[in-house]
């Protein structure tokens, strides 16, 4: 039951100032053992983001996550960087016989910058360059919300 989980699914991002957008794809769930029996801890990735959070299994696999629960995500990216506070609204799972479901959702909140690249453009005959930058950080808000499932890669 411990180990790598490859989860395969989507993710629901609806955080202003983008537009709301539906996203396929996969993320790599990891349950540990964090404690007393039954007390595990989940650290999910995708796209190079990580979380953290805790979370119980009964005896029959059922996984519950303690309200509130929250994580900080540190945005690193080629294109983009900032930090997202993301709080635990719902998740529940199952974990049995090598098998993770995950269904979660978040309420985020943070500040992202975005990376502008070099450009030239002509006005009135003059060639002009903007150089490669930082937006400066815009606040963000909003939900993402999860479901997935998949097989255990790795104990």
């Amino acid at each position: 039951m411990l180990g790598a989980y490859l989860l395969r699914g989507s993710a629901h991002v609806q955080v202003t100032p983008f537009p709301a957008r539906d996203y396929p794809g996969t993320m790599e769930a990891t349950l540990v053992q964090a404690g007393a029996p039954g007390r595990l801890s989940v650290r999910l990735e995708s796209h190079g983001l990580a979380c953290v959070l805790a979370v119980s299994r009964s005896e029959r696999g059922v996984l519950t996550f303690p309200m509130p629960s929250r994580c900080v995500v540190e945005v690193e990216q080629p294109n983009a960087r900032g930090r997202v506070d993301a709080s635990l609204r719902s998740g529940h799972g199952t974990v049995e016989d090598g098998h993770l479901t995950l269904d979660l959702a978040f309420d985020v909140t943070g500040s992202i910058s975005t990376r502008i690249p070099k450009s030239r453009f002509k006005l009135l005959d003059v060639e002009v360059t903007v150089p490669e930058g930082w937006t400066p950080a815009v606040p963000i808000n909003g939900l993402v919300a999860s479901s997935g499932s998949g097989g255990r890669r790795r104990p």
